[in-house]
């Protein structure tokens, strides 16, 4: 099984959602990784010892920090460590430990580093090392035993000469050693490497900055991007569905265009909302071939939480989710300024561009008139809450009253960045709500003026 060249291996799509979802990817990342620098004689029981730090080590921040001997980086680094919990190692933890007054030797150095960063509790929490990495030498030695950092920070002062500029080049012997060393060691980071320019700025701005880099992390491995988009009507959700689409060829997923959604409007009111209904229509879109090449963006469901448990069962369900936040009055301005062009099916924003009205053919959308936009955004508040706290930190939450293009790329890097650490989503663990009679209507309790809306073809 293991030679491709007798029998090529392959995932079967609806396997690697389960991958996914319990990071067994990062986690075999993590087990290789460790077996390759350790090359223990009996590899069997160096990963039944090694798995449990392994599985803890997955999530936790390993940061350098580079910075000048002016700048008081200790005081930034506790101020980051009472956030995240993480060991600070300093210069100074190195002489306690080792009982010398210096360390010159790079080898010798990144042995006294590898002891604390090994620590049980520092797979757990993760580390900052802090003044500890001279120059490029003792970089090399730090990697070459297998500390691998996820960040690498560099503070840069305002009162230092720009990297940029050539003076860097020829590098005077009377410069202090970081002058003369930060390009080097930058160089040998610059995978993870990520500038703090601190100018005039005070220690919690520094510290949330810091925060929020060390919260980002890279993706271990490529995915096929399954994207659930979720906001109130108006706040841009096809509009970035659609730019997803055409950028990054992701198939937009919701059945508006496709046979099953025709025959649902063509039975007007009397089409009845289940759940597991509208998620096995989903189910079935997302499993064709193209869903399965490129991935797949969805908006317009799911309407509750009772929805998104159902769509969380599908074998591909979402393994991205972004709320589109936006005032709920910003949403309706734009829905009743919207008007479409009879010819061509454009839309035009007409508070923003007045002059379209005299020029071209522009009609209103039945769903655009007052009392469906009101229903939609009402029914939006009732369930956003229970969304949210059933999403908990797998949710990516944008200010949705932004340029298109600022939203747009941050969802792009959303996607292509490693998920956030968090709990897995499970669908119902509340005993009440997984109790379905099969005798009884268990409908999504949409209002009717929506049920109206969704009868009226697009």
């Amino acid at each position: 099984m293991g030679d491709a060249t007798k029998r090529p291996l392959h995932i079967p799509p609806w396997q690697i959602p389960y991958l996914e979802k319990h990071r067994i990817f990062e986690l075999f990342h993590e087990l290789a990784r460790e077996l390759v620098i350790q090359q223990p004689d009996d590899h069997v029981l160096f990963l039944k010892q090694i798995l449990y730090n392994a599985a803890k080590s997955r999530d936790t921040a390993r940061v350098i920090v580079l910075c000048s001997p002016k700048v008081n980086c200790l005081e930034i680094a506790r101020a980051v460590a009472e956030i995240t919990k993480q060991n600070i190692i300093t210069e100074h933890s190195l002489l306690a430990y080792s009982g010398r007054s210096e360390i010159r030797n790079p080898d010798l150095r990144a042995k006294y580093i590898s002891h604390f960063v090994r620590k049980d509790n520092a797979y757990e929490v993760g580390w900052i090392l802090l003044d500890c990495i001279k120059d490029e030498k003792d970089a090399k030695a730090l990697l070459k035993l297998g500390i691998l950092p996820t960040h690498v920070i560099h503070f840069i002062p305002p009162f230092h000469p720009p990297l940029t500029e050539l003076i860097y080049c020829h590098v005077p012997i009377e410069w202090p050693q970081y002058r003369r060393t930060i390009l080097g060691l930058r160089d040998v980071f610059k995978n993870v490497l990520k500038e703090i320019f601190l100018q005039q700025r005070n220690l919690q701005e520094i510290v949330t900055e810091c925060i929020e880099i060390i919260n980002i992390k890279p993706a271990k491995y490529a995915i096929k991007p399954r994207v659930l988009i979720l906001g109130p009507r108006g706040s841009g959700r096809k509009t970035q569905a659609k730019l997803l689409a055409d950028n990054l060829h992701l198939i937009h997923a919701w059945m508006s265009e496709s046979e099953l959604g025709n025959k649902l409007r063509n039975c007007k009111n009397e089409v009845c909302f289940h759940s597991e209904l509208l998620a096995e229509v989903i189910h079935k879109r997302v499993l064709e071939e193209d869903c399965l090449e490129y991935g797949w963006v969805l908006t317009g469901f799911p309407f509750s939480r009772k929805d998104f448990e159902y769509l969380d069962c599908i074998y591909t369900p979402p393994n991205r989710v972004i709320f589109l936040e936006c005032e709920l009055s910003i949403c309706k301005d734009r829905l009743l300024n919207r008007k479409i062009n009879v010819h061509t099916g454009s839309v035009t924003n007409i508070k923003e561009h007045p002059e379209a009205e005299e020029t071209k053919q522009l009609r209103s959308h039945p769903k655009d008139n007052k009392e469906f936009i009101d229903a939609e955004l009402s029914y939006y508040c009732e369930n956003y809450g229970d969304l949210k706290k059933y999403c908990g930190a797998s949710a990516h939450c944008i200010n949705g009253d932004q340029a298109e293009r600022w939203i747009y790329e941050t969802i792009v890097a959303i996607i292509t960045r490693a998920p956030p650490p968090s709990t897995p989503r499970r669908p119902f663990q509340d005993a009440s709500s997984s109790s379905v009679s099969l005798d009884a209507c268990c409908c999504s309790p949409i209002p009717s003026q929506i049920l109206d809306c969704f009868a009226t073809k697009l």
